[in-house]
C-alpha cells in the first residue's frame, strides 16, 4: 500500500502492470486467438449490423467495434481497470455507472456527428464510454483514500491519462473551430465515472470521521471507515477487513465499413 500522491503514481508502473497481466492472462490470450482467427469478424459484424439490421444494431451498439484495433484496447483496458473500480461500488452502483456510460456515450456520438459531422452519420459504437467512466471514477475516488494499491495506482494513472487526452481533445477542436474532431463518447464516459465517484462517498474503505455528543471521542483517535449502509466496515469479531497477496481488496467507406460510422 502506498500513499495517493503524484509522485507515488510513477511506482506502481512495474509491479502493477505485471499482476494485471497475471490476473488478465486469460483474456489476453483469448485478445491474441481472436487476432489469429478471427480478424475480420469484427468489423463485418458490425457492417451487417448496421447495414441490414439497424433496429438490432442500435440497441447492441456498445458491443459492436470498428475492428480489433479498436476493440482489443478496448477490452483489455476494461478488463483491467473496470475490475479494480468495481471492487470500490456495490455490484447494483457499477452496473449503472456502466449502462449509462454506454448509453450516453453513443447518443453523445450519434447526436454530436448530426450537429457537426460532415456526412450522415449511419453508424456509432464502441465499449471505450465505459471504460473512460471507470478512468474517471478512479481519478476520483482513490485520491481519497490514504493508502493505495500498485493496482489501484495504476487505474489513478490511467484516469489522469483519460482526463489529460479529452482535455487535449477539447481545447484541439476549440482552437481549430472544429468540434467534430473531439470524441464526445469519451468525455461523456469520463463525466459519467467523475460524477459517479463524487456521489458514492460512502465506500467502505474510504476513512469517514463520526463524531457523536457524548460519544468521546478525542482528537488524534483513528477514524473508523464507514460502510455503505452507515457501519462500520469491520467483520463480526471487530478485525479489520484484509487484503489479496497481490494488494487487491476482496471483494459505406472503401473498406466496407459503414459511412460516417464514429466509435467510443
Amino acid at each position: 500500500m502506498r500513499p495517493v500522491s503524484p509522485s507515488s503514481l510513477a511506482t506502481p508502473l512495474e509491479s502493477g502492470v505485471r499482476t494485471v497481466i497475471g490476473h488478465h492472462r486469460s483474456y489476453a490470450a483469448q485478445a491474441f486467438q481472436a487476432v489469429r482467427w478471427g480478424a475480420p469478424s469484427v468489423f463485418v459484424a458490425t457492417n451487417y449490423a448496421y447495414l441490414s439490421v439497424p433496429w438490432l444494431a442500435w440497441p447492441l451498439s456498445p458491443l459492436l467495434h470498428g475492428g480489433l484495433v479498436h476493440v482489443v484496447p478496448n477490452l483489455l483496458t476494461l478488463f483491467a481497470f473496470g475490475r479494480i473500480v468495481e471492487a470500490h461500488l456495490t455490484t447494483r452502483r457499477f452496473a449503472a455507472m456502466a449502462a449509462v456510460a454506454a448509453v450516453a456515450s453513443i447518443a453523445a456520438l450519434a447526436g454530436w456527428g448530426l450537429v457537426f459531422g460532415s456526412r450522415p452519420y449511419v453508424a456509432a459504437y464502441g465499449i471505450s464510454g465505459v471504460v473512460f467512466a471507470a478512468g474517471g471514477f478512479a481519478v476520483v475516488h482513490f485520491p481519497a483514500h490514504d493508502q493505495a494499491t500498485d493496482l489501484e495506482l495504476l487505474a489513478v494513472l490511467f484516469g489522469v491519462c483519460a482526463v489529460a487526452l479529452v482535455a487535449v481533445e477539447s481545447i484541439g477542436a476549440a482552437a481549430s473551430l472544429s468540434p467534430a474532431s473531439v470524441n464526445v463518447g469519451h468525455a461523456t464516459g469520463l463525466a459519467i465515472g467523475l460524477g459517479t465517484a463524487a456521489l458514492a462517498r460512502d465506500c467502505a474503505d474510504v476513512p469517514v470521521v463520526e463524531v457523536t455528543a457524548g460519544s468521546g471521542s478525542e482528537p488524534g483517535s483513528r477514524p473508523e471507515s464507514i460502510g455503505a449502509g452507515g457501519s462500520p466496515s469491520t467483520g463480526p469479531d471487530g478485525s479489520r477487513p484484509e487484503v489479496d497477496a497481490d494488494g487487491s481488496r476482496p471483494e459505406g467507406d472503401p473498406d466496407g465499413r459503414p459511412s460516417g460510422g464514429d466509435n467510443a
